[in-house]
């Protein structure tokens, strides 16, 4: 399997523009209060865990009474000649996978008895990314389609589609075949219309998929001026791709964007601000025509990073850091309390080399993890108020960290 750079790397990026990014704005999109309609849901996802189809058929009976509603399984085993490959991590790309390279992975996944579980994703990467937009993309959308129909036939919900350029630049115009001859409009028109292929490739077998994407425009609109400098931006081409596949997604599509920068958010703010962010301030990356199709489709997810809220080793290292171990529990709480008000349906646990239900592990689940996790949905969904409030010593962190980092004020 290809091993693919630390999904933490993009979280020091995102820290620092959310710190730059903190101005005061009226906040136009309210977050849904406690007590809403829809149901908030919980799914589970890692790096190097425990969510390939094998562990969790022969585990599903434990991983069932972790507080979640789901999970992101990955790691996809696919036959080719004299040897297994990971068909995630090469999907999106010029090797074409046939359903009997698949079968057994496929039969595993549909043997895996979830009872409790309702919400599960199969993951397809934009991995090995090793194609241009001119070129021909009929082996992606075979591969598309194939795996779409797999998702149906196993009784998932759908797709998490991590567009995360984990090797191809695919979204970096920079980068591009023809960067010298086609203008960054052309590419992003072709973009655009490769987003349309994919989309129609991906619901044909499975017209009410969920497209449970871990980066989208909002992700792209944090960068100052986005919409004038998507030329010069690694997903620069991320939002034309993304804007074909509104345009082309049915009636029953859901379509998600996890929101991937919540990662690193601390505060009741942060999260209002970010589905502020999604919910408006990225239209500005979606064309005027498309604006409806988004609003109507684009649906607002949050994320939590597991280790870095925890200060885990190896994770990033932020404010957490200059947290006791008992205030970082009663954080972890609060952000999933703050998280799932501000979500439309789902919070995501990512995590890293970190397994919930069992010890041994490179990265052990905090001692209290699980029960401050519960006792967030507990409060949530009964409608009452979190009771505690973390702000000042959210501030005392980030200033904390700060100085840590400003050699003129460090201690000699």
């Amino acid at each position: 399997m290809i091993l693919a750079r630390p999904r933490r790397s993009l979280l020091l990026r995102t820290t620092l523009l959310c710190v730059v990014a903190c101005v005061p704005l009226m906040l136009h999109a309210q977050p849904e209060q406690p007590g809403n309609p829809v149901k908030k849901k919980i799914i589970a996802w890692g790096g190097l865990d425990w969510y390939s189809p094998e562990n969790v058929q022969t585990n599903i009976r434990k991983f069932e009474e972790l507080p979640f509603d789901g999970m992101v399984l990955q790691g996809f085993k696919a036959k080719t000649v004299g040897k297994d490959v990971m068909f995630d991590w090469l999907c999106f790309g010029k090797e074409r996978f046939e359903r009997r390279q698949l079968a057994e992975t496929i039969q595993t996944l549909k043997s895996i008895k979830f009872k409790r579980f309702t919400d599960n994703l199969l993951r397809y990467n934009v991995t090995p990314g090793d194609v241009d937009w001119f070129a021909d993309f009929d082996t992606i959308l075979h591969n598309a389609r194939l795996w779409a129909a797999a998702a149906r036939e196993t009784g998932m919900k759908g797709w998490l589609f991590d567009v995360e350029d984990y090797q191809g630049r695919v979204f970096d115009y920079k980068k591009m075949k023809f960067t010298g001859k086609k203008s960054f409009a052309e590419y992003a028109q072709q973009a655009r219309l490769r987003g349309r292929e994919f989309m129609k490739a991906v619901q044909e077998p499975f017209p009410d998929i969920v497209v449970f994407l871990a980066l989208a425009h909002s992700y792209v609109n944090r960068a100052p001026q986005a919409i004038n400098r998507l030329s010069e931006l690694e997903y620069g081409l991320l939002p034309a791709f993304l804007n074909g596949m509104i345009e082309a997604a049915g009636p029953k599509v859901r379509i998600i964007d996890g929101h991937e920068q919540s990662y690193g958010y601390l505060t009741a703010e942060d999260y209002y601000r970010g589905y502020h962010a999604t919910r408006q301030k990225a239209l500005a990356l979606v064309p005027a025509n498309v604006h409806a199709r988004y609003n109507a489709r684009m649906e607002v997810a949050m994320a939590l990073y597991v280790n870095y809220l925890f200060a885990s080793p190896g994770a990033a290292r932020g404010p957490t850091a200059f947290l006791t171990a008992k205030e970082r529990l009663r954080l972890f709480e609060h952000n999933v309390y703050h998280a799932l008000s501000v979500t439309d349906e789902y919070v995501w646990c990512y995590s890293e080399r970190l397994c919930w239900w069992e010890k041994g592990h490179a990265v052990p689940t905090p001692d209290g993890a699980l029960d401050a996790l519960r006792e967030a949905r507990r409060k949530y969904d009964s409608n009452q108020p979190l009771g505690f409030d973390m702000t000042e010593r959210i501030a005392a962190a980030r200033a904390a960290e700060k100085k840590a980092h400003d050699p003129g004020k460090r201690k000699s």
